[in-house]
């Protein structure tokens, strides 16, 4: 499969944090465990000729060819089987800005995938202009400014307890207490949790959870060094407790994860694209 980084207009960057384009060709066959889902994404399914489809915790959903679809925040198992040739856009959002995007809480959208083809007019006009655009350069052009209608409020003073405590939670690879992160943020326990529910989707304790097995996945991947070191230093005090997060979040142990790991996008982790 291949896969292209999309560069990010200067006016998207406090929105988006990644953006990528892939393609495969017909005779070509994929098949990938997603790692938690630390953003909410934008799935632009530009073409697919047969199958493509992504177990999630118990459901199996399938695309559908010139097609948007929006996804929650997930700490489910998952997997993408993509078995003929496709062409998506895929935008991971800055953690919060669903709430700007969809207008609603966060926590609604969680572990979950919904089609937005046809909330409204403009969602509609872009899906229609991506199926007849020639180009990376154009399809990328017409989501983009798709994406600069939407983001057209800014977000609240609220938010920025939260962003900060995302931003302690990714320096310590998600292992810090939730009442020394409530304290450094200048809120209380419950205010950050309620916070947290509404813009990411989790509460801090369940999101840091979530970035210290990122943390993990992407440590051990990149330099596989002793699986307990790495572990150790990623908060986790024994093997059990780690392998009782493999199974929690990919429904397998680690050493099945890292032994079936055959592509790049396998071990495409979400914390290389969120910068303290």
């Amino acid at each position: 499969m291949y896969h292209q980084l999309l560069p990010i207009q200067p006016a998207l960057g406090r929105y988006i944090a990644n953006a990528s384009y892939f393609q495969q060709n017909p005779e070509d066959f994929c098949e990938f465990k997603m790692v938690p889902r630390i953003f909410s994404t934008l799935f632009f399914v530009i073409e697919k000729k047969q199958s493509l489809e992504m177990l999630y915790g118990t459901e199996n959903y399938i695309f559908r060819p010139y097609s948007v679809y929006a996804f929650g925040v997930g700490n489910l198992p998952a997997s993408f089987h993509v078995l003929s040739e496709i062409e998506v856009i895929l935008v991971q959002m800055q953690p919060g800005i669903s709430c700007l995007f969809h207008n609603d809480d966060a926590h609604i959208f969680a572990n979950k995938r919904f089609d937005i083809t046809d909330i409204d007019q403009n969602t509609r006009d872009v899906n229609e202009k991506l199926a007849y655009a020639d180009s990376v350069d154009l399809k990328w052009q017409l989501v983009q400014e798709y994406l600069i209608r939407k983001f057209r409020v800014n977000l609240p003073l609220k938010y920025g307890a939260v962003a900060k405590a995302i931003n302690i939670l990714c320096q310590k690879s998600g292992h810090f207490p939730v009442e020394n992160l409530s304290e450094q943020v200048f809120t209380s326990n419950r205010n950050l949790n309620y916070l947290f529910m509404e813009y990411i989707g989790f509460s801090p304790k369940k999101y840091g959870d979530m970035i210290r097995f990122n943390s993990f996945v992407n440590l051990y991947a990149q330099n596989p060094e002793i699986l307990f070191d790495i572990a150790l230093r990623c908060g986790y005090h024994d093997l059990s407790h780690l392998n009782k997060d493999f199974m929690r979040y990919m429904g397998t142990s680690p050493s099945d994860y890292f032994s079936n790991t055959h592509s790049d996008i396998n071990n495409w982790c979400e914390l290389d694209y969120l910068k303290p």
